[in-house]
């Protein structure tokens, strides 16, 4: 469903069905997708930037969608790299 909220075109029908019912229970549940992934952007510039990180560990990631956390920071820096892990299973991704 955050997917779909963000707008991208990486989602289910059934994303979009359940979205569309939490939306009219929650409104606002666009905006906090907004919002929080806007967020997950500062927040590892600054990592990459000001703190001179260069590895990540993102936890509960779900399925992929816009601006991940591989996509900001090797664009600030590509030997960024990072591992993803969700439903107790592990894989790692490297852009080149």
């Amino acid at each position: 469903m955050w997917n779909y909220w963000l707008g991208g075109k990486d989602n289910y029908e059934a994303d979009r069905v359940v979205g569309d019912q939490v939306r009219e229970v929650y409104p606002t549940i666009v905006d906090v997708a907004r919002h929080s992934r806007a967020f997950l952007g500062r927040a590892v510039r600054l990592l990459v930037q000001e703190a001179g990180l260069r590895q990540f560990l993102d936890i509960g990631t779900g399925l992929p969608t816009a601006n991940n956390t591989h996509e900001v920071d090797q664009s600030v820096e590509p030997a960024c790299r990072i591992v993803y892990v969700d439903n107790c299973s592990l894989s790692s991704n490297r852009v080149v």
